[in-house]
C-alpha cells in the first residue's frame, strides 16, 4: 500500500496520548484502568517529587536556637489581684554529663524503653512519623513513637505543638543532627535535657534527687524506674506511689532483656528500688505548696504543656485565690479546739458562684509535712449533704416541699433489693412530716421514701449536674487515682443517705451551682495566663457557666435549704447574721462531719474526718463533745471564715420562688395517711406550709416538743436580726446572737444526741438505709461497704489501700439484698 493510501487511512482516526488513558482498544469500563505504563510512570513522578520535596525541606531547614523553655525563663503565679506572687516555676537545678559518666544500665534502659533502634536508625522513625501525621490530622495525636534523637530536638529546640509543621521541622532537624552528632553524644544530650519529675532536668540531677548518688552509679533497678518515668514523669512521685509506674517499669525490664542488655536471670531479680524522700523547699511552707501544686495541675492541663515547658517557659499566671480569704480560711480551721486526736484531718473549700473560680481552701496544717491535699484529692463520705441532690430530683419531677413522708423507722421495698429498714438519729420519731419539715431536721426515713419515690438514679443525675466527678472506675480505684472522681456514686437506693465519698472541692461546687440559682461554673484556679515581654495573654478561663437547673427548682432548694439554717440543724449559721442556706452531715461511726453552705456570693464546703494509717477511723471524743456532728465543729468553722470573707460586701437576698415546672409526681409507696382535721396549729404556722401554689407562704417550724435545744436563745435576738434588711445592724446584731449563744454554751457543749439538730441516723443503725458489707473505708470519710480506701497522707490524689469493692446497695437490718456492697452507711445524720 502506498504511503499516501495509509495516510489517508489512519486521517481523522484519534491518536494515543502519552498515559494512553483511557486505554485505546478497550472497550466498556475497563478502559478506565490504569495502565501498566501508567502506573510505572506514576509512580516514578510521585517518588521524584518527593525527593525534590524532602530536598528542598532539608536544605532550608536550619537546626534553630534553644527554645524559650530550654533556656529556662521563670513562670510565676499570683493572687487574684495580679500583683501579689505565690511562687514560681523554674529550673531549680541541671547539671550535664558526659555519656562516660552515666551508668551503662541507664543508657540501656534509656534506649529500651524509648528506642530500641537508636543505633540502627538516622535520627527518625518513618513508622511514628506517619502515626503522628494520621494523628494530627484526625485530632487524635497520642504521642509516642519519636527517637531518642527526636525527642532530644522537640525538647531543646522545639515545642510540644500538636501540629504536622513541627512534625516535619523534628524530622528535618533530627536527620541533620544525627549527620552533626555521633550516638554517643546525642544519646548524653538526650539525657541530660530529659525531665524527671522533683524539678529534675538531666540524668545526674534526677539521680541525685532519687537515689542520693551519681549517674555513674545508678544499677538496672534503678535505671529502669528513671527509664520508666520518662514517658510520665509528673504522674506521681515514685518515693509516694510507686505503683504508678509498676506498669511502666515492667516493660522496660522486658524490653532490656529482649534487647540482649540484661539476662533472663538478671531480670528476673530485678525489682523496685528504693527512692529517698523528696527535700522540702520552705518557700512552700504552709497553705503556699498546696497552692502552688494546685495551679501546677490546672496549668498542665489547661496550657496542655508538659512540665518542663512550665518551669522554663516565661507564663505569669493569675489565679482566682484571694490572699485575706486563704489568711481567714487557715485561721478558721486553726481555731478548732488544740486536743486533736491523731490523724484528724480537716478541709475547706470556697467557691465565688459568679464564676466558679476558688477563693480559698485548707489544703492541710503544712504543705511540706503533708504534700496530700485534703480538699482536693482527699474523699470523705457525704452523709447527709447529699440529700439536697435527691431535693432537686423530687423537685424537678412534680415534688413538693409540702408532700409528706414517713418520719419513723420505716421498712423499704425496692425492685431487686431484700427489704431494708431505716431509722433516724437516735431512733427519733417524728411522725408524718412535709418534706420541708425532713429537709429541715435532717429526717432520713423521708429522705429514703423520697429516693425511692423518684429513683437512685435520678439523683445521681442531679449531683453529677450540680458539680460531682463522676463515679471512679475499677481502673482508677485500682491505680489508687482518684483524684478526679466520687467514690461509690452508685444508683443504689441508699445513696441519699450520703454513701458515696467525695472531694471537698466537688461538694463546694455543687453548693456553689445552688448558690449561682442553677447555673453551674466549673471550678477553677487559674484566672488568666500571660507570656512573653509584651505579656500576651494566651489564656482566659470561662465564667459564663451553664444552666443545669430550672431557676424555680434552684430557688425552691435554696429557700428548704434556708430553713436548716434558720431553725433547723444547722440553726448555729444564723451567727452569720445575713441570708444563708446550708446543709449538716455526720456520717456512720462517727467517720466523717460536714457542713456545706452558701450565701448568693460564696459557697463553702467545710468537712472533718480522721485517718490513721491509711485508714478512716472513727473521729471520737474531741473538743468536749462525745463525738463531733457537722452541727458542731465544721458549721463553727464554716460560719467563722464565711463572717470575715463576707465582711464588708453587701447583704444579698436569695431568688424569689416562683412556678415549679408541673410534671407528673412519681407515686410515693410511702406516703403517710392525710393528717386529721382540723389540724392543729404549729409554732409559726400550718406545718404543711400552704399548697404550695402560695409562694408568701411562711415555712413550717418545728414543733416546741421538736424544737432544738437552744431555740428559746435564738427566739430572743429574732427582732435584732431582722434589723435594716440584714445591713449594718445586722452585723452588730449578729454579735449579740453569738453572745446569747454562748450563754447557751455556744451551742458546742450540748449533749451529743441533741447536739445541734443533728440530722437524722439512728443509734443502732444510724446509717439508715439498704446495708452493705463493711468492706473499706473511703479515704477520710466513713464506710462505703464496696469502696476502698482512698485516703493517706501523700502527693497523689486518694492513694492507700484498695481493697475490695463490690455492688453498691444490699439490704438493711433484715438481711442480704440481691446485690451486696456499700449500701446505705453514710448518714448518721
Amino acid at each position: 500500500m502506498a504511503k499516501g493510501q495509509e495516510q489517508a487511512k489512519t486521517r481523522g482516526k484519534k491518536t494515543k496520548n502519552i498515559l494512553n488513558y483511557p486505554r485505546t482498544g478497550v472497550s466498556g469500563w475497563t478502559r478506565f484502568l490504569p495502565s501498566v505504563r501508567l502506573l510505572v510512570v506514576g509512580g516514578l513522578s510521585i517518588i521524584i517529587a518527593l525527593c525534590v520535596l524532602f530536598s528542598i525541606g532539608y536544605a532550608v531547614t536550619d537546626v534553630p536556637e534553644p527554645n524559650i523553655e530550654a533556656t529556662g525563663q521563670t513562670s510565676t503565679i499570683y493572687y487574684n489581684d495580679g500583683k501579689t506572687p505565690i511562687g514560681q516555676y523554674k529550673v531549680q537545678d541541671r547539671k550535664s554529663v558526659p555519656i562516660d559518666e552515666i551508668s551503662e544500665p541507664m543508657q540501656e534502659a534509656a534506649i529500651a524503653a524509648e528506642d530500641t533502634s537508636f543505633y540502627e536508625n538516622r535520627g527518625i522513625s518513618i513508622k511514628g512519623l506517619s502515626r503522628a501525621v494520621v494523628g494530627v490530622a484526625t485530632n487524635k495525636y497520642a504521642g509516642g513513637g519519636s527517637t531518642i534523637t527526636q525527642q532530644y530536638v522537640k525538647n531543646f529546640y522545639l515545642t510540644n505543638e500538636h501540629s504536622l509543621d513541627r512534625k516535619v521541622k523534628e524530622m528535618f532537624i533530627s536527620l541533620k543532627i544525627d549527620q552533626q552528632q555521633s550516638k554517643d553524644e546525642i544519646l548524653a544530650n538526650y539525657l541530660n535535657t530529659i525531665y524527671l519529675g522533683r524539678r529534675s532536668y538531666g540524668i545526674e540531677v534526677a539521680s541525685q534527687n532519687y537515689f542520693d548518688k551519681p549517674a555513674k552509679d545508678l544499677d538496672v533497678s534503678e535505671s529502669a524506674l528513671l527509664a520508666a518515668m520518662i514517658q510520665r514523669p509528673g504522674a506521681a512521685d515514685p518515693a509516694d506511689s510507686p505503683e504508678a509506674y509498676q506498669a511502666r517499669f515492667d516493660y522496660v525490664v522486658k524490653s532490656m532483656t529482649d534487647e540482649g542488655f540484661i539476662t533472663e536471670e538478671q531480670a528476673a531479680k530485678v525489682k523496685m528500688p528504693e527512692v529517698k524522700k523528696a527535700s522540702k523547699e520552705e518557700s512552700l511552707k504552709g497553705q503556699t505548696g498546696y497552692m502552688w501544686e494546685y495551679v501546677r495541675r490546672e496549668a498542665l492541663r489547661k496550657l496542655d504543656i508538659d512540665e518542663a515547658q512550665l518551669d522554663r517557659g516565661g507564663y505569669n499566671i493569675t489565679t482566682t485565690f484571694d490572699k485575706d480569704r486563704m489568711k481567714e480560711a487557715e485561721k478558721a480551721v486553726k481555731n478548732l479546739p488544740p486536743d486533736q486526736p491523731e490523724g484528724l484531718q480537716a478541709g475547706l473549700v470556697s467557691i465565688d458562684p459568679k464564676s466558679g473560680g476558688i477563693e480559698a481552701f485548707y489544703g492541710g496544717k503544712n504543705y511540706l509535712d503533708q504534700a496530700f491535699n485534703v480538699s482536693t484529692q482527699g474523699h470523705a463520705q457525704a452523709g447527709s449533704t447529699f440529700k439536697p441532690f435527691a431535693l432537686v430530683a423530687g423537685l424537678e419531677n412534680g415534688v413538693r416541699l409540702t408532700d409528706r413522708y414517713p418520719g419513723s423507722t420505716t421498712t423499704f421495698n425496692y425492685p431487686n433489693y431484700d427489704p431494708f429498714t431505716v431509722h433516724n438519729f437516735a431512733n427519733a420519731s417524728y411522725g408524718p412530716v412535709t418534706l420541708l419539715k425532713a429537709t429541715q431536721s435532717s429526717i432520713n426515713t423521708a429522705y429514703q421514701a423520697l429516693n425511692v419515690q423518684v429513683g437512685p438514679e435520678k439523683t445521681v443525675d442531679v449531683a453529677q449536674r450540680a458539680g460531682l466527678s463522676g463515679n471512679c472506675t475499677p481502673e482508677q480505684l485500682k491505680e489508687g487515682d482518684t483524684r478526679n472522681c466520687t467514690i461509690g456514686l452508685d444508683p443504689n437506693p441508699g445513696n441519699v443517705l450520703g454513701t458515696a465519698s467525695v472531694k471537698v472541692i466537688d461538694m463546694a461546687n455543687a453548693y456553689s451551682t445552688f448558690a449561682s440559682n442553677g447555673v453551674k461554673h466549673d471550678a477553677h484556679a487559674i484566672k488568666t495566663v500571660k507570656q512573653g515581654e509584651d505579656d500576651k495573654e494566651i489564656y482566659k478561663s470561662e465564667t459564663k457557666g451553664k444552666r443545669v437547673f430550672d431557676k424555680a427548682v434552684a430557688a425552691e432548694t435554696s429557700y428548704a435549704l434556708s430553713q436548716v439554717v434558720n431553725g433547723g440543724s444547722g440553726s448555729y449559721a444564723q451567727n452569720l447574721g445575713r441570708p444563708a442556706a446550708g446543709k449538716t452531715g455526720t456520717t456512720t461511726n462517727n467517720k466523717a462531719a460536714w457542713f456545706s453552705g452558701y450565701t448568693p456570693q460564696l459557697a463553702t464546703s467545710v468537712v472533718l474526718y480522721r485517718e490513721v494509717d491509711g485508714k478512716s477511723v472513727s473521729i471520737g471524743a474531741y473538743g468536749g463533745r462525745g463525738q463531733v456532728t457537722g452541727g458542731s465543729f465544721p458549721i463553727q468553722v464554716w460560719t467563722e471564715y464565711m463572717k470575715d470573707a463576707l465582711e464588708g460586701e453587701k447583704v444579698v437576698q436569695f431568688p424569689e420562688r416562683g412556678e415549679l415546672p408541673d410534671k407528673p409526681k412519681p407515686k410515693n409507696t410511702n406516703a403517710p395517711a392525710p393528717p386529721p382535721q382540723p389540724k392543729a396549729p404549729s409554732e409559726n404556722g400550718s406545718d404543711n406550709g400552704g399548697d404550695g401554689g402560695d409562694t408568701k407562704t411562711k415555712a413550717p417550724i418545728d414543733t416546741p416538743s421538736e424544737k432544738p435545744k437552744d431555740d428559746e436563745d435564738k427566739g430572743k435576738d429574732k427582732d435584732k436580726e431582722k434589723d435594716a434588711d440584714g445591713s449594718k445592724d445586722a452585723k452588730g446584731d449578729s454579735k449579740d446572737s453569738a453572745k446569747d449563744s454562748k450563754d447557751s454554751k455556744d451551742s458546742r457543749d450540748s449533749k451529743d444526741s441533741k447536739d445541734g439538730r443533728e440530722d437524722g441516723g439512728s443509734s443502732k443503725d444510724p446509717d439508715g438505709g439498704p446495708k452493705g458489707g463493711d468492706k473499706g473505708d473511703t479515704g477520710g470519710g466513713g464506710d462505703t461497704g464496696g469502696g476502698v480506701d482512698t485516703g493517706g497522707s501523700g502527693d497523689t490524689s486518694g492513694s492507700g489501700d484498695t481493697g475490695g469493692s463490690g455492688d453498691t446497695s444490699g439490704s438493711g437490718d433484715t438481711g442480704g439484698g440481691k446485690d451486696k456492697g456499700d449500701g446505705g452507711k453514710g448518714n448518721k445524720d
